[in-house]
């Protein structure tokens, strides 16, 4: 995929969760000149940046932003665990969730399957 038509699909991928990320206390999506797109993790508590990535590809993003959905909905259960050990009910609630995401994602549906597999 050449650079115009990445960059293209990067802005329409990045409106989908673009609600989301506006309401999430702990993520920010920056756009830098000489990066690219950052996706950063914020420590409400202190402030600071725990975590920052660039990212390039679309695919991606997506892949991080329904992982990011997914442990919401493992916090909110207190389980500490990765998605793909989640209980069925655990499994029902992010497929609710993500459900929105993927109408209108829908080829990347195949990440959402990948949740669920052991690594």
């Amino acid at each position: 995929m050449d650079k115009v038509k990445r960059n293209e699909e990067m802005e329409r991928v990045s409106k989908v969760f673009k609600e989301y990320i506006e309401d999430s206390p702990y993520l920010e999506w920056l756009w830098s000149k000489k990066l690219g797109y950052v996706l950063m993790q914020i420590d409400m508590e202190t402030g600071e940046i725990m975590e920052s990535e660039v990212i390039s590809e679309a695919e991606n993003f997506c892949r991080l932003m329904f992982g990011e959905i997914a442990q919401d909905v493992l916090e909110l259960t207190g389980n500490e665990h990765d998605t793909y050990e989640a209980d069925p009910l655990e499994q029902a609630e992010i497929t609710k969730r993500l459900a929105p995401y993927i109408e209108q994602l829908p080829e990347y549906q195949y990440l959402y399957e990948k949740l669920f597999e052991r690594p």
